[in-house]
């Protein structure tokens, strides 16, 4: 092999790794969990809880629930989403204490 063929297969091989290593970079989402968005969810999550228990100790609860329906779609299945989902629950039930206690040990559990 030629000097000249060597340093064409070499900057193929070159040019094909910068290739697909660039290429993973920009691919948006490969399934791992991205710090950044996790934790901005638990961020909006832990908010619309924190607005939920304030609707909750106004007597309002509608606004609790539409609250804790939007914390809902920013949560990962979890205990969090779990005790979520049993205040709203409980909301529905007019029970408003076991509300307030589920929303507290969902905020508990970001």
């Amino acid at each position: 092999m030629t000097k000249r063929s060597q340093a064409h297969s070499i900057s193929n091989v070159i040019f094909v790794l910068l290739f697909a290593v660039g290429g993973l970079m920009i691919i948006p989402n490969l399934g791992f969990a991205s710090p950044s968005s996790s934790g901005a969810d638990q961020g909006a999550a832990n908010m619309h809880l924190d607005e939920a228990m304030k609707a909750l100790q106004a007597g309002d609860t509608a606004g609790a629930e539409m609250q804790m329906t939007e914390a809902g779609k920013v949560l990962q299945e979890g205990e969090a989403k779990t005790h979520l989902d049993e205040a709203i629950k409980a909301l529905q039930a007019g029970d408003t204490s076991g509300a307030e206690t589920h929303a507290q040990l969902a905020k508990d559990s970001l």
